[in-house]
């Protein structure tokens, strides 16, 4: 961000509203409503949404609105003009009966309150409302009404004796809501909550239970979420079951709505089932899943009988691999997660304390490498542009344009209200920095080019507050950031950034932000590491000078913290999601300063990303931006290495993190490190928002701990989340440290760690439970071994996952006389 943008103002490119649902009709009416999806301060996001709540569809669709001082300036599938009025794009001008179309807007406040306005037109003559709330997917007047099941009710439903996990689930429902044993009046009744999977259109989704024993299956039952909106009844749905080795398909499950579809199991025997669903056009959901079943005894899955396969069953059916389970590994499909390629990795120790460790056990452990390395170059995918030959994209009315400037792969574009304090003198030297800045990424360092250069323009930036059509501010707002027109990223600048020369770094900053915006939408956290990563690279790889930013000591000076987090530790103990889930909360209307001082920017530190440069393979930043599958990034990394060596990679960086053991970066981290090792940070305060204070908290990267007997309790304040780790410091003496690893939760690890006297980092195997063991084979400097306890679960699964603490027990057994000082750095 540039100048005095509020944090948070990236968050409107990754939290972009999709269309929910196509749809429309002539001659119709419809209800609109403008819903404020999220809120920084300074700017916000809106979700405009237009429902055909009659019997006829409707074909094109336009509305308008007004705003008293905010002012929109990105907008997303709809075309915008004037002040403001919004068409159907190409794709969604038609809208069917009981359906809805939704498109976002970005704004500014200018400073002004967020303002919910009106929604006018033909089609919201019905029913015009405003929300400053999320909405409900489908209007009152479209929701269906009871159906009674022809489907005899399960007796005994074992489901309820399940774990449920998911391969996505959205971050405002819930996976419990499958198994709780409710009985939907309707496929749209979510008063027991319920479990879906937007937004993922087009593409398999699983839920899948797990028993702790085997058991011998009659009959399933689905029940079906549809919302009439972005959620509906699957187009094709299956059930598989797990037999010792692979999964096996059982059948397709019905597709109807308000009603529990059964599918005859005849016997199956097994502790594993799952169901995978699909819907062509939009995502899917479930309200209830029930399962008829008898204990059987063992933990061996099998059939009793020969399969009875469904007539209708597709021979092309895909299966859904184990690569994107997020459950414990005695739960995990031996399948690989994508190809024979991918390597197992060596297998995480569970042991037991009631002998000795054998001598290889106990020995310095060495990072075995990552198969494959996902070491990407886009070059070989992308040849190089001429510019020379770029045309000038204007986006805006030529009416609207005072000036154009263009040199090398950029166009400056100002109005006529173009700030009197910016010289020709500045726009040139604007222009001279980012072309030497975007040859070196594109030329040097291989990345692409963003979307405008690849079509054949120039880059565009354009004068924020000059009077184009991407704003109406007053021409001394200040700021600068990535913003979009017509389907094109490009920056938006006011005049501050352009008259500081000092703001060359984060002029260059919004720039990568439209390269990968044009490679497409990673998780908030991510597009900021990511950018900040790259940033970095340019500047070492050109000048050879290491260094980061203040704020990439976030994620060491807390690594309780899960490592895709927006807005780092709130203040009520919980986790910013990746696309900053759980940030944004609000008292009638007035904002809550939710996150803490200092780590309420974590989303801008660079650890994790130089961690996957460093120790996987240079080119696998890349390969997440041109082969990553997932919004999410652990989860595209599993689908590129499997689920083993993902939760590997956690616990690897999460051991170098302790020694700040990041190859060439290592020296660099350690000054935001030193610099605010120690600090005692509060809440971040909001302009005008509700301050609510938490307790006073001192960074460092070690876990406070109590002692009962030999057993280390940690404190519940700082308990890992999803991703995250404690470290515990240990005093040690002798030539071996042994210690007990009692896990509370699951998908946990521990690694013993630390600086030898001639500067190295030692590291032990790392183990799943039970003993882990390190021969002091080189003295540890000031006599400290840390323990480093990491929860290695790699799927976000909303709002369970965010909230989630994980809990554990560790004992000591050999060579420990007691925990160091939190505030001594053991690192060094």
């Amino acid at each position: 961000m540039l100048g005095t943008i509020a944090k948070g103002s990236r968050l409107a490119g990754a939290l972009g509203v999709a269309l929910l649902a196509a749809a429309w009709g002539t001659g119709a009416t419809a209800a609109c409503s403008y819903t404020v999806t999220n809120n920084w301060g300074s700017g916000y996001t809106a979700a405009i949404r237009i429902t055909n709540d009659t019997a006829t569809a409707v074909n094109g669709w336009q509305v308008s609105w007004a705003y008293s001082k905010n002012a929109v300036t990105n907008s997303w599938n709809a075309t915008l003009s004037g002040a403001y009025t919004a068409t159907n794009t190409a794709w969604n001008g038609s809208i069917q009966p009981g359906r809805s179309v939704e498109f976002g807007v970005q704004g500014v406040t200018n400073g002004g309150a967020i303002e919910s306005p009106q929604i006018q037109g033909v089609l919201c003559a019905a029913i015009a409302s405003s929300s400053a709330s999320i909405i409900s997917a489908a209007s009152s007047s479209s929701r269906i009404s009871s159906a009674a099941t022809s489907v005899a009710p399960i007796a005994s439903n074992i489901a309820t004796l399940a774990t449920a996990t998911t391969s996505y689930v959205s971050p405002w429902e819930t996976i419990r809501a499958v198994n709780d044993n409710s009985n939907p009046a309707n496929s749209n009744d979510k008063s027991a909550g319920a479990y879906g999977n937007w937004n993922n259109p087009n593409s398999i989704q699983w839920v899948q239970y797990d028993w702790s024993q085997n058991y011998s299956l009659s009959n399933t039952q689905i029940y079906w979420f549809d919302d009439n909106g972005g959620v509906l009844t699957p187009t094709r749905a299956y059930i598989e079951y797990w037999n010792g080795s692979a999964w096996v398909n059982a059948g397709n499950v019905p597709l109807a709505k308000n009603a529990f579809n059964n599918v005859a199991l005849n016997g199956i025997v097994t502790s594993r089932l799952r169901v995978s669903m699909l819907n062509t056009t939009q995502s899917t959901g479930i309200l209830e899943w029930r399962v008829a079943g008898t204990a059987a005894g063992g933990m061996s899955s099998s059939r009793s009988s020969t399969p009875v396969m469904s007539s209708s069953r597709s021979s092309s059916s895909i299966a859904v691999t184990s690569s994107s389970r997020s459950s414990s590994s005695s739960m995990r499909s031996s399948t690989p997660a994508s190809s024979s390629s991918v390597r197992s990795s060596t297998p995480v120790v569970s042991s037991s304390s009631s002998s000795s460790p054998s001598v290889a056990q106990c020995s310095a452990h060495e990072w075995p490498k990552y198969e494959p390395d996902l070491n990407y170059d886009f070059r070989t995918d992308f040849g190089q542009v001429d510019p020379s030959k770029f045309k000038v994209y204007n986006g805006c009315p030529a009416s609207t344009i005072a000036g154009v400037k263009t040199k090398g792969r950029f166009a400056f574009i100002w109005g006529k209200n173009r700030n009197p304090a910016i010289t020709d003198a500045d726009i040139d030297r604007v222009l001279t920095n980012l072309n030497e800045d975007a040859d070196y990424i594109h030329n040097v360092m291989g990345w692409p080019v963003d979307k405008l250069q690849q079509e054949g323009y120039f880059s565009n930036i354009y004068l924020y507050g000059s009077g184009l059509c991407t704003d109406s501010a007053a021409n001394t707002e200040k700021g600068g950031w990535q913003s979009g027109i017509n389907g094109y990223p490009m920056v938006l600048l006011s005049y501050y950034p352009v008259v500081t020369p000092s703001e060359r770094g984060g002029i260059t900053h919004e720039f990568i932000h439209t390269i990968m915006a044009t490679r497409g939408n990673k998780a908030a956290w991510f597009n900021e590491g990511g950018n900040t990563w790259l940033q970095m690279n340019l500047e070492a790889s050109r000048t050879g000078n290491y260094g980061v930013g203040f704020l990439d000591a976030t994620s060491f000076l807390a690594p309780h913290m899960p490592i895709e987090n927006y807005s780092g530790w709130l203040q009520d103990g919980t986790f910013g999601g990746p696309n900053a889930e759980g940030v944004d909360r609000r008292v009638n209307g007035q904002q809550i300063s939710t996150w803490r001082d200092y780590l309420g920017g974590n989303q801008y530190n660079s650890a994790f990303p130089h961690f996957l440069g460093v120790h996987v393979s240079k080119g696998a930043n890349a390969w997440l931006w041109a082969k990553g599958a997932h919004n999410h990034i652990l989860r595209s990394l599993a689908g590129g290495v499997g689920e083993e060596q993902t939760q590997r990679m956690i616990m690897e960086f999460r051991a170098r993190q302790a020694m700040v053991d990041f190859g060439p970066w290592s020296n660099a981290f350690k000054s935001p490190i030193n610099n605010n090792w120690g600090r005692t940070i509060g809440a971040e305060e909001i302009p005008g928002g509700i301050l609510q204070e938490p307790t006073p908290h001192r960074l460092t990267f070690y876990a406070a701990t109590t002692q009962q007997g030999t057993t280390l309790i940690p404190s519940t304040d700082t308990l890992p989340g999803w991703s995250g780790a404690n470290q515990i410091p240990l005093k040690v003496t002798g030539n071996k440290v042994r210690v007990n690893f009692q896990p509370i939760g699951q998908n946990m690890r521990v690694q013993l760690a630390y600086r030898a006297a001639d500067g190295t980092a030692v590291y032990s195997k790392p183990v799943s439970s039970g003993e882990a063991c390190l021969d002091l084979t080189k003295a540890p400097k000031n006599g400290v071994v840390v323990a480093v306890v990491s929860n290695v679960d790699y799927l976000y699964n909303g709002e369970e996952t965010r909230t989630r603490k994980h809990d554990y027990r560790l004992e000591i057994v050999e060579g420990v006389t007691g925990t160091a000082p939190l505030y001594d750095k053991h690192y060094q």
